[in-house]
């Protein structure tokens, strides 16, 4: 079943939830939302990333986690979420519009699936730093920056899959029609375009963790630093991490 077919069949569920009088805030209609954001991974997926150390140690003494934008700047990659600097001419008043703004707000944090650790993981995430590799599961993810009362947390935050593509397939989705093909009403179709990465960084097996900060900012205690380029949200770190490996 592709990303996309798992999310439609999880949104049939909410469908019958809410044909069934459940409201958002109800725990039966929350999980739903979970798994349809997850695009098909389950709860019990195990999921890893390497931290440097002074960040990590830093988010979990102030119970927040901290994500960078999704953009080509902040990423280093030209290529990273490809939709966010689209735009098109209005015809009337001969001035760009910015489609892009659509998935400009999303910051985002990589994880992998891949249970071993290469040697180059470590240069690669640690910048020289001394750094940790955790694990710990979907759900745990998912249950601690989707905030049940947040009422915007069914188009907030999204864990996928990432689908790898050739530089030249990126290039051609920054039209206006591609983002135009992607204005479904659930967000997921722009939610998988930021999740699409060059081939070159295959080896990676990324789960991307997204946060969409275009909405009111939710829970309290979220904010943007750094000039925009970092998203803090509180995060409860207390028995979400499964297994810590110290880098080498």
């Amino acid at each position: 079943m592709s990303k996309l077919e798992a999310f439609e069949q999880a949104q049939v569920g909410i469908r019958k939830l809410d044909f069934q009088n459940h409201t958002i805030d109800s725990p039966e209609m929350y999980r739903q939302y979970q798994k349809r954001n997850c695009f098909g991974l389950d709860r019990e997926h195990q999921i890893h990333r390497i931290f440097q150390r002074k960040y990590l140690e830093d988010d979990i003494a102030n119970g927040r986690l901290t994500l960078p934008r999704a953009d080509a700047n902040v990423w280093n990659d030209p290529l990273e979420n490809p939709l966010a600097d689209v735009q098109e001419i209005d015809v009337v008043t001969g001035r760009p519009i910015s489609l892009g703004s659509l998935v400009r707000d999303f910051f985002a944090l990589c994880w992998t699936e891949r249970k071993s650790i290469k040697p180059e993981d470590w240069a690669s995430f640690s910048h020289g730093d001394e750094a940790i590799r955790i694990s710990t599961t979907i759900g745990k993810l998912m249950d601690r920056v989707m905030s049940i009362n947040d009422p915007e947390y069914m188009f907030r935050s999204w864990v996928i899959g990432v689908e790898y593509k050739e530089p030249h397939l990126i290039k051609a989705m920054q039209t206006p029609s591609e983002v135009y093909a992607r204005m479904d009403s659930q967000g997921a179709l722009l939610a998988m375009a930021a999740a699409t990465v060059r081939t070159q960084f295959s080896g990676e097996d990324e789960v991307r963790l997204l946060y969409d900060a275009s909405f009111n900012m939710a829970p309290l205690g979220s904010r943007i630093i750094d000039n925009g380029k970092l998203l803090q949200i509180p995060f409860e770190w207390s028995d979400f991490i499964d297994e810590e490996v110290c880098g080498p």
